[in-house]
């Protein structure tokens, strides 16, 4: 029987979809081993393979919890684990990624195990703060800090060399040895177990320096009947600690006394001071994104306290289960790589492996007769199948992924994933968030505005009184727009002696008494001040907000605002009301209504240097573009405009909707439409934007409407809307009529807006992610990059992100560039298109050259020759691994190109060129191998065939035509244009094909040089009197398979241009 999950906020990235309780079956442990046994592990290891053959085979589902052993748990991402069932305090439970989670008899679902805040009234939580004890919350919450696992050296030898192809390794070392071939298998053995190593020293190093970023290491003070110091990392859920200034946080909190001045730039990368109050009412329901202003997150540095009163907090959330943890929580389990190269891949290699069987197949005819010992044929056959399928790619694949890091890493751009290199390789639609990504973060004031000349005033009152900042050290600091604000009216502020500031210019002067921070849901700001006679509310915020607020509203305000919008500018609206003694204690809800609009302020938030050209380039290379920000429409427009998202002079219409009045409003230009909500008439209204040809807006509000219909053919989800299924169309009840609505065609018809858009405004944090995954479900490969907290969610959820913030919020983000220079996203995209390439030019060469030395033995048994030991050593090690490495090390091509490698290994575009080498090659072999013929020179060789001559005429020819095909390959396959360098411009890999040449023709012209002949173990009188013929022979098939592999390039090239499905 399986159980929902009842997902919590600190599950972040990871949610769970379903847990089912299974049963381990001892019985079939038994049945496992015997069979394992018999078939010399290899059923052992297809059970490691394979979770749903290990999870079907040791384990069956319980109808009864307490009668299972183990639980099988979902994601909703598709993954499937079974993780070990735990008991404490009599309690079941299992733990999933660092998070414990246990049955609720109450909702009879899974969660995870947390101190309970969300949505529970303020003073339950305080009430029940210790009803559990000490000991009991360290075991439920553990300790308060963030210890980052590493696996064991052991563990680590044994995942990565227990793979497939490392089983494949062991069996082609046992064929080798079986041959009587020594050196070649052992230096196999120790190339794997030195590229294991280094990686496990690779990863030690990345998750110590991980580790090092997670320590918060100090002394905290708790608050209870005395106040005591106790270590960091004994907070528990439920504690009060005092708030000290220069003190970093280790937990999530929340203040119940005093007020702050704090630092987040660990969580938003931005470097400004941010006021927190304490908890206004602690008879309302808790939610952390709600009043986010009186909650502290881990990483946070305290700046300043209030000096006047004790502050102190309650302790929420700790470890992994913090925002913060989260964030690592991200790093450390990041979402699967695609495997479609990797199945294509398999797919061409089961065939190459089928075409190369039938071969031996056939020349068993001519064998046979031979009389070959039978061990000897069959040695060999599985030989051919080691040779078919290289257990060293995986290797040189890494090499390739992780070149690209260390490239980046050069440049200033840190990776933290090295999968993520090859989808970078596949992206076809980039996102962007607009402030501090295509903006600078900074802001220049532009102007004061008002309705009336004799506002004016007021307007500067306004601005002068509504803020929060700080001195500190001295220094004027906080947000740096109200910094831009002050600076502007040219204000003096004072903070001696007073419980905030006081503010004055000439004989005018203010003091703040109270101070409302800005609240996303008000979206506005407000402040009490007194001239020592009256007390004013002053307010700033949304234009429309402020609007919305005021006793008399001015549309000819938000004219002016649509204009200046229009023009990119951001606009905060102001206003006031005047306030009587008895209403100084009124609840900001109150008091923020039955405003005076003033008028607006206006900024500017200009583009960065680079924006318009790194968008511009991204453009040419066919990328679609798209911006996604929490700005007003018209800002982000006119940001889309400037910086080539979208064309300057194209016209724009805005999709927003109306909740209150629950109305569609169409702007189009100055014209305006509302549309009552009806959902087949508004599947009309959507469908006639899409056909028309101008650019699209979209609001959140708009996505937010739309959303809840794909919800509602959602099954995987929660609706309170009935749903019954009639055929293709659902059909929705409502309180006075039924509506049948077509479900398909709305989503199709969502999705098609969807990809049009390019302009998405006023988006929540978890609108950004919702666009992504939309995207991601039409089969759009995704790059999001943004500069804030708001963006990790989105950023988790594209196949890469970016990140300027070198915060902790970066660590959402694969890459994260110390430059804030838009062109980390081109540098990022073109290594991503490089690897690929690099990756399939692996493959390519290894099958090739597999393939040749399979044809070249494969003619050599007609006259029981093989190649030596050291000559094994050679083609299989001392020319291909150098040169492998160096083609894994091809840097990127300077500009971006407009196409993306083609992985698929098994499209003919791919086969053709792996085919041609091998064609020319053998082609080349058997013309040589038919001169050889004429001469006579052959060993007699008794029969029955028991061993192979390690020497001879046509020994000697198979292998000096290796050296120079091999060499000759690692050309053809290298494509240069549109993804990587030049040839000549990667030196190693020239300087070692050079002398892979050299060495090659020289051994051919010169076999009379008998020390060098007994190196290579070739005669030195093999060619006597011909050859040049035979040099010629391998020089000529070599240049016609370079020629035809150019000429396949260019008319059926490995690339495809980007195309966006719809």
């Amino acid at each position: 029987m399986s159980y929902r999950v009842n997902n919590a906020e600190i599950e972040g990235q990871h949610p769970l979809l379903k847990v089912t309780p299974v049963r381990f079956l001892r019985i079939r442990l038994v049945l496992t081993i015997i069979i394992s046994i018999m078939t010399g592990c290899m059923f052992a290891l297809a059970l490691r393979w394979s979770k749903k053959l290990y999870n079907w085979f040791l384990f069956t589902p319980c109808n009864v919890e307490e009668t299972g052993t183990h639980y099988r748990v979902d994601t909703q991402n598709g993954q499937q684990f079974t993780l070990e069932k735990q008991q404490m305090n009599g309690i079941y439970y299992f733990t999933f990624r660092l998070l414990k989670y246990a049955f609720d008899p109450k909702t009879q679902c899974y969660q995870p195990i947390e101190f309970e805040t969300d949505g529970k009234i303020i003073k339950d939580i305080i009430g029940n703060r210790n009803v559990l004890t000490q000991n009991l919350k360290i075991q439920y919450y553990g300790k308060c800090q963030l210890q980052i696992p590493i696996q064991p050296l052991a563990e680590f030898l044994f995942e990565h060399l227990t793979g497939p192809f490392n089983i494949l390794q062991y069996f082609a070392v046992a064929v080798w040895f079986a041959q009587n071939s020594i050196t070649f298998p052992i230096l196999i053995l120790a190339f794997t177990a030195i590229a294991v190593v280094v990686n496990y020293i690779l990863y030690r190093r990345s998750r110590s320096l991980l580790q090092k970023l997670a320590n918060i290491h100090q002394d905290v003070t708790l608050k209870s009947d005395t106040l005591r110091t106790v270590n960091g990392s004994e907070l528990l859920p439920g504690d009060y600690i005092i708030l000290k200034e220069g003190q970093q946080l280790n937990c999530d909190c929340a203040i119940l006394q005093g007020d702050v001045m704090v630092n987040e730039a660990t969580l938003t990368g931005e470097n400004v001071p941010i006021p927190k109050t304490s908890l206004p009412d602690h008879s309302v329901k808790f939610n952390f994104e709600q009043l986010n202003q009186h909650c502290l997150f881990e990483g946070t540095s305290i700046v300043k306290v209030n000096s006047t009163t004790e502050n102190y907090a309650i302790v929420l959330r700790t470890g992994f289960s913090s925002l913060r943890g989260q964030y690592f929580r991200n790093v450390l389990f990041p979402a699967p790589p695609s495997q479609r190269f990797y199945v294509q891949a398999a797919k061409f290699i089961l065939s190459f492996a089928t075409i190369i069987a039938i071969v031996y197949g056939f020349m068993l005819i001519k064998y046979i007769p031979m009389e070959f010992k039978t061990s000897l044929l069959v040695l060999r056959f599985l030989d051919n199948i080691v040779w078919s399928i290289p257990p060293s790619m995986p290797i040189f694949f890494n090499i390739c992924k992780t070149a690209s890091l260390v490239r980046l890493g050069s440049i200033g751009i840190n990776g933290s994933n090295a999968d993520k290199i090859e989808s970078a390789g596949r992206i076809d639609t980039c996102c962007f968030d607009k402030t501090g990504t295509l903006t600078t973060l900074g802001l220049k004031a532009i102007q004061v505005w008002t309705h009336d000349q004799q506002l004016e005033s007021i307007a500067n009152y306004i601005l002068a009184c509504c803020h929060h900042l700080l001195l500190i050290n001295g220094e004027l600091q906080g947000d740096p727009l109200e910094i831009e604000m002050l600076n502007f009216i040219g204000w003096k502020i004072n903070f001696e002696g007073k419980a905030f500031f006081s503010v004055k210019k000439d004989q005018q002067e203010f003091e703040i008494i109270k101070i409302f921070d800005f609240s996303s849901a008000r979206q506005m700001m407000s402040v009490i001040a007194t001239d020592g006679s009256n007390f004013y509310l002053f307010s700033k915020g949304s234009p429309e907000m402020i609007n919305q607020q005021s006793q008399d509203k001015k549309q000819v305000v938000l004219d002016e605002v649509k204009k200046y919008a229009s023009n990119g500018f951001r606009v905060l609206g102001l206003g006031y009301r005047k306030l009587n003694n008895n209403q100084l204690d009124l609840q900001r809800e109150e008091l923020e209504t039955q405003l005076n609009i003033v008028g607006m302020f206006v900024l500017e938030n200009p583009l960065k240097d680079d924006t318009p050209q790194v968008i511009q380039t991204l453009r040419n290379s066919g990328l679609d573009i798209k911006v996604i920000s929490g700005d007003s429409p018209l800002t982000t427009i006119y940001c889309a405009k400037i910086s080539g998202i979208i064309d300057f002079n194209s016209e724009v219409i805005i999709l927003d909707y109306n909740q209150s009045k629950k109305q569609i409003v169409i702007f189009d230009n100055e014209d305006q439409a509302i549309y009552d909500e009806n959902i087949v008439e508004n599947q009309n209204i959507i469908e006639q934007v899409i056909q028309n040809p101008k650019m699209t807006a979209v609001t959140g509000k708009f996505l937010e409407f739309i959303s809840k219909f794909l919800t509602v053919i959602d099954p995987n989800r929660d609706t309170t809307i009935t749903m019954t299924q009639n055929n293709s169309s659902n059909q929705i009840f409502t309180e006075n009529n039924a509506i049948e609505f077509d479900d398909t065609k709305m989503k199709e018809i969502t999705m098609k807006l969807i990809s049009k858009t390019r302009v998405f405004a006023r988006q929540k944090p978890e609108q950004k992610k919702q666009i992504v995954a939309l995207l991601q479900e039409m089969g759009r490969q995704v790059m999001m990059t943004g500069d804030g907290a708001n963006d990790c969610s989105a950023i988790a959820q594209a196949q890469v992100g970016i990140s300027f913030s070198e915060s902790d919020a970066s660590y959402t983000a694969p890459f994260s560039s110390k430059s804030t220079s838009l062109k980390c996203c081109i540098q990022v995209l073109a290594q991503g298109k490089a690897a690929i390439m690099t990756i399939i030019e692996v493959f390519q060469y290894q099958l090739s050259v597999n393939g040749i030395k399979f044809a070249a033995v494969t003619i050599m048994f007609l006259e029981v020759q093989n190649f030596s030991e050291f000559q094994t050593v050679y083609v299989g090690f001392i020319s291909n691994i150098p040169l492998l490495i160096f083609l894994c090390i091809s840097s990127p091509a300077t500009e971006l190109a407009e196409y993306i490698p083609l992985d698929d290994q098994f499209s003919y575009q791919n086969q053709i060129q792996i085919y041609t080498n091998i064609f020319f090659a053998v082609l080349g072999l058997c013309i040589n191998y038919g001169i050889l013929i004429t001469t006579d020179r052959f060993f007699e060789y008794s029969k029955p065939i028991e061993k192979f001559q390690r020497e001879g005429y046509l020994n000697s020819l198979m292998f000096l035509s290796l050296m120079y095909y091999f060499m000759s390959f690692g050309v053809s396959i290298y494509v240069s244009n549109p993804f990587k360098v030049k040839y000549y411009k990667n030196i190693l890999l020239t300087l070692w094909t050079t002398l892979g040449f050299v060495v090659a023709i020289v051994s051919f012209i010169f076999p009379q040089r008998a020390s060098w002949c007994d190196v290579i173990d070739i005669r030195e009188d093999t060619f006597k009197g011909f050859n040049w013929v035979i040099l010629t022979v391998v020089i000529v098939t070599s240049f016609f398979g370079f020629f035809v592999q150019a000429l396949f390039q260019r008319y059926i090239p490995s690339m495809y241009k980007i195309t966006h499905k719809k």
